[in-house]
């Protein structure tokens, strides 16, 4: 599906292309609502590599997280396709897995990102499954943590 920038593809339609992107990065989020962290980290993991993929979580993931996605995936998918230097943007659910691991198996990035307070091995529950396919983890990617959908949200409803 065309996004309002990159294209929007299913994971296995981005297993159809992967080998002959280059240097991968990938970095991912539930971006509801996307803030200027987000956008900084895109923004900056794009650098590292060739092609930049935004791994956009489900609306399972937000269901679990949150009680509910504030936006639907589409609507995020079709904002972070429009954002500056994304190369393709892939929706991932998986119901009852708060990881993107599955999608990192199949897209095998050279470099997999994080920002704001996703630092290690502890936070980052994606870390294992970078080391076992040999994708390096980049943390400190964009704004330093001033933001937080949930915040964001928490702060919205009290008016």
């Amino acid at each position: 599906m065309q996004g309002l920038g990159a294209p929007i593809l299913e994971l296995d339609e981005f297993a159809k292309l992967g080998p002959s992107l280059g240097k991968v990065v990938a970095t991912s989020g539930g971006f509801d609502p996307i803030h200027p962290g987000h956008i900084s980290c895109i923004i900056e993991s794009a650098k590292l590599g060739d092609v930049l993929v935004v791994i956009v979580n489900g609306d399972s993931f937000l269901t679990e997280k949150k009680g509910r996605p504030f936006e639907d995936c589409l609507t995020r998918c079709l904002i972070v396709s429009g954002v500056r230097d994304v190369d393709y943007v892939v929706p991932f659910d998986a119901p009852g897995d708060p990881t993107v691991s599955g999608a990192l198996e199949v897209i095998r990035p050279a470099v997999f990102t994080k920002g704001g307070d996703r630092v290690d091995a502890s936070t980052i529950p994606e870390w294992e499954t970078c080391v076992a396919i040999g994708t390096e983890v980049v943390t400190g990617v964009g704004l330093s943590k001033r933001w937080s959908s949930s915040w964001l949200l928490d702060n919205w409803r009290k008016g």
